[in-house]
C-alpha cells in the first residue's frame, strides 16, 4: 500500500539509519528520489539524508559531493548549509568555506542554538577560540534546553584556553546528558594530568 509513498520511503530510510542499516537506507532513498520526481523540496530532503548516511559510513567525499548536489537545487537551504559546514569542520576540511556557510545560516537564524553551535564549532576549528566561546556562552544563557554536543564542544574550547577544570566540568555535563559520550572520559583524564 505504501510502496508509492514518498513519505513512507523517507521514514523507512531514517529508521534504517537509526539501526545503522545504511545500505537499506540508501536503497529507500533511491526509491524516494524516483517518487520525488521534479519536486525540488522532496529531492532536497532525499539528498540531505543521503549525505548524512554517506558521512556516517565515513564516505566523506561522497557525502560532500551529495551536499554540493543539494546546494545546486537550493543554495540557501539552512539545514543543508548547516550540516555541510558542521561535517566539513569535523573533518578539518575547507574550514574557510565552512565558516562562510555557517555564517550565512546564522545571519538568517540568529537565535537558533543548533545553528549557533555549528558556527561556534567551525570558528573553533579555524582557531577563533574567543569568538567561539562567546557564541557558546550566548547559547547557554538563552537556550531553555541542554544539549550534550554543546557541552562537548564547549569543553574543547575551554581546554584550548587552558581552563582545564571548566573543560572537565563541561565534559562531565555532556556525559550526564548522553551516556554514549564515553570518549570524553579520555579527554577528562588527559586534562587532569
Amino acid at each position: 500500500k505504501f510502496n508509492r509513498s514518498f513519505l513512507a520511503k523517507i521514514l523507512f530510510a531514517i529508521g534504517a539509519i537509526e539501526k545503522e542499516k545504511y545500505d537499506i537506507g540508501l536503497e529507500e532513498l533511491r526509491k524516494a528520489a524516483i517518487l520525488a520526481g521534479d519536486e525540488k523540496a522532496a529531492m532536497l530532503q532525499v539528498l540531505s539524508i543521503k549525505a548524512d548516511i554517506h558521512y556516517r559510513m565515513k564516505n566523506y567525499d561522497l557525502s560532500f559531493d551529495t551536499f554540493n548536489e543539494a546546494l545546486k537545487i537550493d543554495g540557501d537551504d539552512l539545514t543543508v548549509l548547516n550540516n555541510y559546514a558542521y561535517f566539513l569542520a569535523e573533518q578539518n576540511r575547507r574550514l574557510k568555506e565552512a565558516e562562510s556557510m555557517a555564517k550565512k545560516v546564522i545571519d538568517k537564524e540568529k537565535e537558533n542554538a543548533t545553528f549557533l553551535d555549528t558556527y561556534a564549532w567551525v570558528l573553533f576549528k579555524r582557531g577563533k577560540v574567543r569568538e567561539a566561546v562567546k557564541i557558546m556562552e550566548k547559547i547557554f544563557s538563552t537556550s531553555e534546553k541542554e544539549n550534550a554536543e554543546w557541552f562537548e564542544h564547549y569543553g574543547y574550547m575551554l581546554k584550548k584556553q587552558k581552563k582545564y577544570k571548566e573543560a572537565i566540568d563541561s565534559w562531565k555535563k555532556a556525559i550526564d546528558l548522553d551516556e554514549k559520550k564515553i570518549n570524553l572520559l579520555k579527554e577528562i583524564e588527559n586534562c587532569r594530568k
